[in-house]
C-alpha cells in the first residue's frame, strides 16, 4: 500500500469523530511513516500503527496528544497528557509581543506557561530574554522538553511554581519587565460543562478560570503590574466574551486597555502599555 492510500484508509476510519478526518489522516500518516511521498510505500508495521493511533483518536483522545507534538509558529512542541495543546489563537498573544519587544533586549515573563510556546516563541522571534512560570510538574517537564527542542537553552529560562508565590514574584524586581504575557485558565464553569469531549482530556488546572472564568486575571493583573516598567506591554488572551470584563480589570490596576479581536473577529487579546 502507498502513503496516499493509507491516508485515505485512516481518513474514512475517522469520519466519525472529525470534521477534519482527511487533515488529520495525514497527519498520523506523515508522523509514523517519516513524512513519505504520496506514492511511496508504507510498511505493514506502520500502517498498523496508523490504525492503532486512529482507534484512540475515535476515542475522543485529541489527535495532539497521539502524535505527542504539534506546531506553533513554525516550531514543534511535545505535549502529551497534562500539558495545554498549543493553540493557532495564542499565535497572535506572540505576535502582539514580537512587535512590542523585537531587538529591546529586554525580559518578558510568561505567566502560565504550560508547554512554554509563548516564552520560547516571544525569545526567538523577538531576540530577547524571557522566564516562563508553570506550576504543574507535568507541564513543567514538557516546558524544558520545548526549551531543548527549540534550542532556546540561553534565551529561555523555566521557573517550576506559584505565578501568585511570593518567592516566585520577588525573583523579578518592580519596574523592571518590557512585557508581562499570558494565557492564563480562563473557561467559567458553565463553560467547563460544556467543553467538546477532546477538550476534556486536557489538564482542569489549565483551563478552569473559577465561576465566571476571571479568576486568575483579577489575582495577576494588579499583582504582576508593578514588575512592569513604564513603557511595558501587558497582554492577556482571554475567552470570546471577556474582552469588557478583563478590560474593567485592567482599569481598576491604573491601565488603559485595549481589546484586540482574532482572525475570526472574537475578542481575544487584552493588552496596555504601563504610563
Amino acid at each position: 500500500m502507498v502513503i496516499r492510500q493509507a491516508v485515505r484508509l485512516i481518513s474514512d476510519m475517522l469520519e466519525s469523530v472529525t470534521d477534519d478526518a482527511y487533515f488529520e489522516a495525514r497527519q498520523i500518516v506523515s508522523e509514523i511513516s517519516g513524512g513519505k511521498m504520496p506514492f511511496e510505500e508504507i510498511s505493514e508495521a506502520q500502517l498498523a500503527e496508523c490504525e492503532d493511533k486512529a482507534k484512540r483518536r475515535k476515542t475522543g483522545e485529541p489527535l495532539q496528544y497521539i502524535l505527542g507534538n504539534w506546531e506553533f509558529y513554525g516550531r514543534k512542541y511535545f505535549v502529551g497528557e497534562g500539558v495545554l495543546i498549543p493553540r493557532p489563537e495564542t499565535e497572535l498573544l506572540c505576535d502582539i509581543a514580537i512587535g512590542h519587544l523585537k531587538n529591546t533586549g529586554g525580559t518578558a515573563v510568561d505567566l502560565c506557561s504550560g508547554s512554554g510556546c509563548i516564552a520560547v516563541t516571544v525569545a526567538l522571534e523577538a531576540n530577547i530574554k524571557t522566564a516562563g512560570i508553570e506550576i504543574s510538574d507535568k507541564a513543567y517537564g514538557y516546558f524544558l522538553k520545548n526549551i531543548e527542542q527549540n534550542k532556546a537553552e540561553r534565551s529561555v529560562t523555566a521557573i517550576n511554581g506559584d505565578i501568585f508565590d511570593k518567592d516566585i514574584l520577588g525573583r523579578f524586581e518592580d519596574d523592571s519587565l518590557y512585557a508581562v504575557l499570558s494565557n492564563p485558565p480562563y473557561i467559567s464553569s458553565a463553560d467547563m460543562k460544556a467543553l467538546q469531549k477532546e477538550v476534556r482530556y486536557e489538564p482542569e488546572l489549565a483551563l478552569f478560570g473559577g465561576e465566571d472564568g476571571l479568576d486568575f486575571y483579577r489575582r495577576l493583573i494588579p499583582m504582576w503590574a508593578g514588575k512592569l516598567r513604564s513603557g511595558g506591554l501587558f497582554a492577556v488572551e482571554i475567552g470570546e466574551e471577556q474582552g469588557k470584563a478583563v478590560s474593567r480589570i485592567f482599569e481598576g490596576a491604573g491601565f488603559n486597555p485595549e481589546i484586540i479581536r482574532d482572525y475570526s473577529g472574537h475578542d481575544r487579546i487584552v493588552r496596555s502599555i504601563k504610563r
